[in-house]
């Protein structure tokens, strides 16, 4: 059966999205940690499954499985959200024996979905089965207890991933966006990585105070 209008329509926005998101990540300097953290989770999940010819999972949009291979558990990125709770950083910073100032560093949540697209419904299953009892033994990774490169280089410094369960609406919503039928997914949030990106602009160093106290 084809797709309906409503169904075309949303995998047309999806699709644009992501190509929007790929053009903002090539022309940012900041935004390539993002794309940097999760192919990193794609390679620790690679390095630990190792029993198959082709990579067990791939980053990708799961909106264009068609293009994609289905025998990989495709990694897709569906939200990105700042952390409200670590907002309030400072506007200054120690740069040698001169204090600077700059806009506070961001943390962001990001949403990662694992679907897997296998026309057999009884190998789609084991494979979902494979990330969650993966991110059961190790979500926390840092420099010292990764398998892969750990993407330190671009501002983030520990990934903590949380499995993040969707009620029935929610998962409905999800998958109208990406317009195409359910498949076998689970969620993870993955948090915290930072963002840094402003320059550093230095301030007037205060060397004296002087009090005149007027007593007319």
């Amino acid at each position: 059966m084809g797709w309906s209008i409503f169904a075309f329509a949303n995998a047309l926005l999806a699709w644009l999205a992501y190509e929007l998101a790929v053009c903002v990540w090539a022309l940012n300097p900041c935004f390539p940690m993002i794309a940097e953290t999760i192919q990193f989770i794609c390679d620790e999940l690679n390095e630990y499954y190792t029993d198959q010819q082709e990579p067990f999972v791939e980053m990708g949009n799961v909106a264009l499985k068609d293009t994609l291979s289905k025998d990989n558990v495709i990694a897709t990125l569906v939200n990105i959200e700042e952390e409200k709770t670590l907002k309030n950083g400072s506007h200054y910073v120690s740069n040698g024996d001169n204090l600077s100032k700059r806009n506070p560093t961001i943390y962001l949540n990001l949403y990662v979905l694992f679907s897997c697209a296998l026309d057999d419904y009884s190998k789609a299953l084991p494979k979902i089965q494979r990330v969650l009892l993966f991110f059961q033994k190790q979500y926390v990774f840092n420099k010292e207890n990764s398998a892969t490169d750990f993407p330190s280089g671009v501002g983030v410094e520990k990934i903590i991933l949380d499995l993040f369960t969707l009620n029935f609406e929610q998962l409905n919503h999800l998958w109208g966006i990406m317009g195409g039928h359910y498949m076998p997914s689970v969620l993870y949030k993955l948090r915290i990585v930072a963002v840094q990106n402003a320059d550093l602009t230095d301030v007037a160093e205060i060397k004296e105070i002087e009090a005149n106290a007027n007593l007319n």
